[in-house]
């Protein structure tokens, strides 16, 4: 209510003022050009007329943000009146003084900007409405074997597996997390959780090595990346914990690609594939309507 109240006082104190500042001149008509003039709706009221260019209260209402006081919303509103009132000018001496061939051009550039922003809307209704947000795993799978080749690594990746402790479980911890061995890791992880201390066991997911050293900043010290890579291990110290990293897998730049490392690369090819057959396979459908309907009609003379 009191938000209410205050808009109120805003939009009266907005209406003395542009009152004040309402410059009115006939109306005049256009013929030959494509209208792209502003429209009115029946609930809209002008409060700002300039020429046939025209401000409604909708208009000055969405430039009013709700934190602002009554008067910091009439300096508002009087900046972006007299900004626009400039900007309407400009154009209509553009209007004046610009070539007939060029303003042609310039309205067959707004007829194909228009069109192409239909487009993209009714695209995305389309999208929107048919097209769901999943592909089958055997999609995805089969087009994996038709195109592995596609696939090359651009980059080192690694499955792995990462503990930090607290330097008093060092010993027994790094004889855990060396053994290799499940029901080990197991048990390490209940010291990992008893102490709170940060892990990573989501050993099924492929990592980039440089997410893998974003991770873990100590792996860009002294060379650790590569000391890890090429020994598939390896145990770095501050003076409060210990961090041990162990890789599982190791697939290197330049090599095929593993299907769970490019699969949701493939999931989002699919997807836009169907996207873009959508539009296409409406325009030719509507294309062939118009055809049989005989609605194109081409003047040879």
């Amino acid at each position: 209510m009191k938000r209410e109240i205050l808009r109120s006082k805003r939009m009266k104190g907005v209406n003395n003022l542009v009152f004040g500042i309402i410059i009115l001149s006939g109306f005049v008509a256009c013929k030959g050009k494509i209208d792209f003039s502003k429209k009115k709706a029946d609930d809209e009221k002008i409060i700002v007329q300039y020429g046939e260019h025209f401000l409604t209260d909708r208009d000055i209402r969405l430039v009013l943000p709700n934190e602002y006081t009554p008067e910091d919303s009439a300096k508002l509103v009087k900046a972006y009146v007299e900004e626009w009132v400039k900007k309407k000018a400009i154009v209509d001496k553009a209007e004046a003084n610009i070539d007939e061939l060029t303003l042609k051009e310039i309205d067959n550039k707004m007829v194909e900007y228009r069109q192409d922003l239909l487009i993209n809307a009714y695209n995305n209704y389309l999208i929107e409405k048919n097209i769901k947000d999943s592909v089958s795993e055997k999609e995805i799978q089969d087009y994996f074997e038709k195109h592995k080749e596609s696939f090359p690594l651009s980059k080192d990746i690694v499955r792995y597996r990462a503990v930090i402790v607290e330097k008093k479980d060092e010993a027994r911890a790094e004889k855990l997390f060396n053994s290799g061995r499940d029901e080990d890791f197991d048990e390490l992880m209940k010291i990992v959780l008893t102490s709170g201390t940060p892990y990573h066991d989501n050993d099924s997911v492929w990592y980039s090595a440089d997410v893998l050293a974003g991770q873990y900043p100590q792996l860009n010290q002294d060379n650790n990346l590569n000391q890890l890579l090429n020994r598939r291990r390896i145990k770095m110290s501050d003076d409060a914990s210990v961090t041990m990293i162990r890789i599982l897998n190791f697939k290197q730049k330049g090599g095929e690609a593993p299907y769970e490392f490019v699969k949701p690369t493939i999931k989002n090819l699919l997807l836009n594939k169907r996207k873009l057959n959508l539009l296409g396979d409406l325009q030719n459908q509507l294309y062939k309507e118009a055809i049989n309907k005989n609605q194109i009609k081409i003047n040879e003379n």
